[in-house]
């Protein structure tokens, strides 16, 4: 139930490549340049994930690519996403971003977050929860959500073997997603834990 992602720029190392094209790992690109780097790397359209931003051509560039993951964070994101669909886009809102009620090309998954997780692993479980209170919000307006992407943190992390500080990173996740579907008697949500910073 839960998936990982890098950012685009840690594909500039060969190895991280070659580990991401075997393993499926989701690949989060922010511009024109991040795509590039996936492209180059071959890795697979489905792998990408645009976090679209101020440029709006870069989400026709990442639709022309066959790119189907999208991170939305204004109603200007989702208009030009769904004038240029040619096929279903699966988009997460983002945490502080529109409702998208009734557009029928884009199937809205879930929720985005970005975690400061300068408090350490109990930021990322503070985040997790916040989430599951918008889903639950959204429920009462006919938008079933099910899943919740969060991320934060530095590739080194990873890279790294920080499994100590992975591991409560995991846990607090856990443990807010149990408590908050309790709470909200909420089915227990697909989690995406991705890194910001290459």
């Amino acid at each position: 139930m839960a998936g990982c992602g890098l950012p685009a720029g840690a594909l500039r190392d060969p190895s991280v490549v070659a580990w991401v094209r075997t393993h499926g790992i989701a690949v989060n690109a922010c511009g024109d340049d991040e795509l590039e780097l996936a492209r180059a790397g071959g890795v697979r359209s489905a792998q990408v994930v645009l976090r679209c931003g101020p440029v709006t051509e870069t989400i026709r560039r990442a639709v022309g690519l066959g790119v189907v993951h999208f991170v939305v964070s204004t109603e200007r994101h989702v208009d030009v996403l769904a004038a240029c669909a040619k096929q279903k886009m699966y988009v997460y809102l983002d945490d502080r971003g529109p409702a998208v009620i009734g557009e029928r090309r884009l199937e809205i998954v879930g929720i985005h977050c970005d975690v400061d997780d300068s408090g350490g692993s109990l930021e990322w479980g503070a985040a997790a929860e916040r989430l599951l209170c918008r889903i639950k919000l959204m429920r009462t307006c006919g938008l079933p959500l099910t899943r919740i992407s969060l991320a934060g943190g530095s590739v080194a992390t990873w890279l790294a073997g920080g499994r100590q500080e992975l591991t409560a990173i995991a846990s607090a996740v856990d443990d807010a997603l149990d408590q908050g579907c309790n709470r909200w008697r909420l089915p227990r949500p697909a989690v995406a834990l991705a890194l910001l910073g290459a």
